[in-house]
């Protein structure tokens, strides 16, 4: 005999959303079918706990049981940004053709450049590959903190296999290494 899903929603505050860079109510709505692994059936990051469960009821549920263990709540937490950070790693993309004629990229030599989106943390910081007539998005990363970002640049460092170094003066784009 098959038993109906159970939905189960949580929310934690002060949880980082990796796209806006804020700290927010994060939400996450599981179900679970005959005593398997839960399944993430949605989650969404707002400044009030009242938007987490309006978009709950936008999916068109109307029923789910309230949970408060916040180890459940941060082990889904943990589980979605591990797989994010996971396919920001591994997603390679070669930038427009028309990158490599805009400014900074028309302005550097070839090489590898990690570029902050901004001096206060949390950040993203990317790692791109600017070759002769293209442009690489190689890795992208969210770091919370300078060792979040040392630990990134030492991954990208041992992943091409290059020393790193960092140009004072210039903590938005700093070159990894130069052809």
């Amino acid at each position: 005999m098959t038993s109906l899903p159970r939905y189960y929603l949580g929310t934690l505050p002060h949880m980082l959303n990796p796209i806006d860079l804020d700290y927010e109510w994060f939400g996450v709505l599981w179900l679970e079918e005959n005593n398997r692994f839960p399944i993430i059936v949605g989650y969404w990051f707002s400044k009030e706990e009242s938007e987490i469960t309006h978009n709950v009821v936008q999916t068109g549920l109307s029923k789910w049981t309230q949970i408060s263990d916040n180890q459940i709540i941060m082990r889904m937490y943990q589980s979605i940004r591990n797989l994010q950070k996971k396919q920001d790693w591994e997603t390679r993309t070669r930038l427009s053709i028309r990158t490599i004629f805009k400014s900074p990229w028309n302005e550097v030599a070839s090489g590898l450049y990690i570029i902050k989106s901004r001096e206060t943390y949390p950040l993203h910081v990317s790692a791109i590959l600017k070759k002769k007539f293209f442009v690489w998005l190689e890795h992208v990363a969210v770091c919370e903190t300078e060792e979040e970002l040392r630990g990134f640049m030492q991954r990208v460092s041992e992943e091409h296999q290059m020393e790193t170094f960092m140009r004072k003066g210039s903590p938005l784009i700093s070159p990894i290494y130069r052809n």
